[in-house]
């Protein structure tokens, strides 16, 4: 028969436990990619075969003993760190497109110019009900 492990004792080195954070970071971008439509089905399945062995091997071992998750030394950086950075290197390399500005009601002075120009005089014979110029054919 096989040998059975302890559950709760694991026997990684720091390079192997460096190596798996490294795995599972690379399958979570995967997986995201999947989401945007950047891989396949079949792809972002075996990334999930990656995550939820890690997160299997990560629940049997002892809450007081866990490591800390893979990239959340990256993901505690603050706000204003960031923003920061942002300020300092605006030099170009951001695709982003500028924020709209919101647009405010339009007056009824521009909705009355949005209207054809009508003469005071076609006024008249519009409410008369008599035939404009543009109207009678001519011979």
């Amino acid at each position: 028969m096989g040998q059975r492990h302890n559950p709760g004792v694991t026997r990684e080195s720091a390079a192997e436990r460096a190596m798996r954070d490294e795995e599972v970071l690379r399958a979570n971008r995967e997986l995201a990619a999947y989401f945007r439509g950047r891989r396949t089905e079949r792809e972002a399945r075996a990334a999930l075969k990656i995550i939820k062995a890690f997160v299997r091997n990560r629940e049997r071992l002892d809450p007081a003993d866990r490591p800390a998750l893979p990239g959340a030394d990256s993901a505690k950086t603050s706000k204003k760190v960031r923003n920061e950075k942002t300020v300092r290197d605006s030099g170009g390399g951001d695709r982003r497109t500028p924020p709209r500005k919101p647009r405010g009601k339009v007056s009824k002075s521009a909705a009355v110019s949005s209207e054809p120009a009508v003469s005071s005089e076609q006024k008249v014979l519009a409410q008369s009900g008599a035939p404009s110029e543009s109207d009678e054919k001519t011979p």
